[in-house]
């Protein structure tokens, strides 16, 4: 709704609540009667937060009482304007009306207007002045070589797999009138469809993604393959994580290889993550006697950061971290003990993971259960 309407129901609230009040004039206790009276406590200051959506539309979001955000949308001029709210589970959408059409036609990723989302990201103004993006390409521009960042925008890197790219966006809506604006918008229209320009087949946000604890060893009897001989000797194994401690005595001389996609950040694992779930895979037990030996101490190591020293990440460096893993390092298994959101499969990462075990036959083992018997916990990519 707009939001003039949506301010109607508080302010009736607040309207009842006074009428129920005794007045002063029926109050049966006297003076002498009269409870000493206590001064209230003030009410908890309201949190508001500002994020700036792919339109150039800005958002207030206020914090309400049921942990639920109060929106209010202005244009670049500072206005007022209509807007969409609507709220699944935690989550608040909000979407400026310009925006709808393409959000029903599958071009606009809809956690681009996840409000709630792009604050737990920290992806609102007060934190970043970029919103990181992911695109897919049409194939004719692909083939065509065209698939070009338009003008402002920073292109991060390739994302091959998904014929895209991850950009960083400014915040002044020019990408979105580049993309869906101007003199040839009667060229973005395919058979009288709506369509994105620049080559552009959709647009995705770049979320957030974390670590997800596995389970130990010993849960899965790992100590009887290896009473047969098997500990995985010859196999390259890929574990997309935090990074690694190479210096860890129960990884000596098991990393084969390394590569941090991390911007600004070493392979180095500050987090710790990534170690324990290296250590996990092909730990020695060196530091413990062989008390703590991983599943397949035979194998080599090829270890991408694709998770910052935070322990989070975007879905683009998972992504690259992916392609590098089975592409350049030929790895036959890839560990990602991670994730983000479920989805319906065709998010980007998905994509991604589906392309890549076709292409190379490659076994991704995903995180998936860690938050509880819920459906919602077999995120992507898994």
């Amino acid at each position: 709704m707009p939001s003039r309407l949506r301010g109607r129901g508080p302010i009736a609230l607040c309207a009842a609540l006074v009428l129920l009040a005794p007045s002063p004039a029926l109050a049966s206790a006297g003076p002498a009667d009269a409870a000493p009276s206590t001064p209230a406590a003030p009410p908890p200051a309201a949190t508001t937060s500002t994020v700036t959506l792919i339109t150039g539309e800005k958002v207030t979001a206020t914090r309400t009482t049921d942990g639920g955000l109060s929106p209010q949308v202005r244009d670049e001029e500072g206005r007022l304007t209509d807007f969409t709210s609507s709220r699944e589970g935690e989550d608040t959408y909000v979407y400026p009306h310009g925006a709808l059409p393409y959000v029903a036609a599958g071009l606009l990723d809809k956690q681009l207007f996840n409000i709630t989302e792009l604050l737990a990201d920290g992806y609102d103004d007060a934190h970043r002045d970029q919103l990181p993006l992911i695109v897919t390409y049409t194939g004719a521009a692909a083939r065509s070589r065209a698939a070009a960042a338009p003008e402002g925008v920073n292109q991060v890197r390739t994302l091959g797999s998904i014929q895209g790219a991850a950009l960083n966006v400014d915040r002044s809506g020019e990408f979105w009138s580049s993309i869906t604006g101007g003199a040839n918008m009667a060229a973005r229209s395919a058979g009288g469809r709506l369509a994105l320009g620049d080559g552009i087949a959709k647009v995705w946000l770049d979320g957030k993604v974390e670590a997800a604890l596995a389970d130990s060893t010993a849960q899965i009897g790992a100590p009887e393959v290896w009473k047969s001989g098997n500990t995985g000797e010859g196999v390259d194994v890929a574990v997309l994580d935090t990074g690694v401690d190479a210096g860890h005595p129960d990884l000596a001389g098991q990393v084969a290889a390394t590569e941090s996609f991390v911007p600004g950040e070493t392979v180095k694992d500050v987090f710790g993550h990534g170690t324990h779930v290296a250590s996990t895979i092909a730990g020695t037990g060196a530091a413990s006697d062989g008390k703590e030996r991983g599943v397949a101490p035979g194998v080599r190591l090829h270890v991408g950061k694709v998770l910052g020293d935070d322990n989070s990440g975007q879905e683009s460096w998972i992504i690259s971290g992916m392609e590098w893993a089975v592409r350049d390092q030929k790895a036959k298994v890839v560990n990602m003990s991670l994730g983000a959101d479920p989805t319906d499969g065709t998010d980007p990462m998905s994509v991604a993971l589906n392309q890549l075990s076709a292409e190379t036959g490659a076994l991704f083992v995903v995180a998936a259960g860690n938050s509880g018997p819920r459906p919602s916990t077999v995120g992507t990519p898994g």
